[in-house]
């Protein structure tokens, strides 16, 4: 009987300490989620020589994403990581530390894999290409008027229309004389 007792002891103990640890590692869990501290938030310290930036482009007409990785400017050099936010508004930054801080930002332009007619501000199209990731800059003026062109090409057109190829162009502007 006694030994009988004791064993039931023996369990009753190992069965609190296994709730007890449990009951530890719930609370560690509960009291971490609750703070939302996220890697940004966290990092200390401030951008040193040579960091590297890597800056994610995500373009919002075509889907495509671009990946930069280059060396933030020795400006940069000293600054916190509110400060990198402040200089980079317009980009989220994931990840900071004072060799590599992680960027991202999503344009509503195509990307550099395309070239684009779109009209200038008079109202004539233009071949437009995506030099530097962030931008459009002109190619080739064509000449024609939008309003020379039909209704539904009229309204696409206003978007941006994206071609892979100059001769891809030439095909559409054909179709339109025809």
């Amino acid at each position: 009987m006694e030994t009988n007792q004791k064993d039931k002891s023996r369990r009753v103990r190992l069965q609190v300490g296994a709730f007890l640890v449990f009951s530890a590692v719930v609370l560690a869990l509960v009291l971490s989620w609750g703070t939302g501290v996220s890697a940004v938030s966290r990092s200390r310290g401030t951008v040193e020589d040579d960091c590297r930036l890597i800056q994610t482009l995500r373009y919002a007409r075509c889907g495509h994403e671009v990946v930069r990785r280059i060396t933030a400017d020795k400006e940069y050099k000293g600054c916190t990581l509110q400060q990198m936010q402040e200089a980079f508004s317009e980009w989220d930054i994931t990840s900071f530390s004072p060799a590599e801080i992680e960027m991202s930002r999503t344009l509503q332009i195509y990307c550099p894999d395309h070239l684009v007619v779109l009209p200038d501000g008079a109202g004539v199209l233009g071949v437009y290409e995506n030099k530097y990731g962030d931008g459009y800059a002109l190619r080739a003026q064509l000449d024609i008027p939008v309003s020379d062109l039909p209704e539904n090409v009229r309204e696409t057109v206003h978007l941006g229309m994206p071609f892979k190829s100059a001769d891809e162009i030439e095909s559409w502007l054909e179709t339109l004389e025809s």
